[in-house]
């Protein structure tokens, strides 16, 4: 005769997520855009107090917590995932985890001191994830935005891969002049990328941004910083006079 089968911790877990809030003695409610409903979530202090430093002080000091804790800064979905991964130590991927929930996700494990959920995005990443052109730079900037050297080090191998493609992206003019630096350094490492495409793409990016009408900007120098990074000695005769030589990067007078 077969005994009926119990359900398993993590079934029981999710469904206490999920189902019937059986136990729940917290709350959360997410999300703030016009548009959206944030949405009520039902939780459990002690599932979260050993998931995190972070909800360990807010629900067993001497911090009241009165009414749902409000968070706004990410969407109800991503929310979802980040407590599934409290509750079973699981990333839903399906879904496929946009740029966006990713970066949300990267939020929430930084804002409550997971650092297991950070290794296990970026675990996540190295597996699952295929790359594209157009997303290298947006996940570059995430991976600068958190400081994730993991993140950091997957980035500059996927940036050895499209490496010339990225100079002409989007994406690579709307970049954070804060990241431009450690990304020169990385394409100039590239022996297939030109010293001198750098450096034109460099100025480009300046042009688009109206760097070079203010010569003495903060952002200007960041600039600047970067193009400086560059090994000019790899120019021909020439080309070094037909670009640094002439360059408002270097030149002040030539910035119009």
């Amino acid at each position: 005769m077969f005994t009926k089968r119990m359900p398993s911790s993590k079934e029981r877990r999710l469904r206490l997520l999920e189902e019937d809030n059986h136990l729940a003695d917290c709350e959360f409610l997410v999300g703030d855009q016009a548009s959206e409903e944030p949405h009520l979530f039902r939780c459990h202090k002690m599932i979260l107090g050993t998931a995190s430093e972070v909800f360990e002080r807010m629900f067993y000091s001497d911090f009241v917590v009165v009414g749902p804790v409000r968070v706004t800064e990410v969407s109800p979905a991503s929310f979802k995932r980040f407590l599934r991964y409290v509750y079973v130590y699981e990333i839903e991927v399906d879904p496929l985890l946009s740029l966006n929930e990713l970066g949300e996700l990267f939020y929430l494990a930084d804002k409550y001191m997971m650092q297991d959920l950070t290794d296990a995005l970026v675990e996540h990443l190295k597996r699952k994830h295929n790359w594209t052109s157009g997303e290298v730079l947006p996940m570059y900037e995430l991976a600068c935005l958190h400081e994730n050297l993991p993140l950091l080090l997957l980035c500059y191998a996927e940036i050895s891969k499209f490496a010339e493609n990225l100079l002409s992206v989007d994406s690579f003019y709307r970049l954070n002049v804060n990241n431009l630096k450690r990304l020169v350094i990385v394409l100039s490492q590239q022996s297939h990328i030109s010293t001198k495409l750098i450096l034109q793409q460099l100025e480009e990016y300046g042009r688009r941004n109206n760097l070079h009408k203010n010569c003495e900007s903060e952002e200007f120098f960041k600039l600047v910083d970067a193009a400086c990074q560059l090994d000019l000695n790899k120019l021909s005769r020439a080309d070094f006079e037909a670009g640094p030589a002439v360059s408002y990067l270097f030149n002040k007078k030539e910035a119009k």
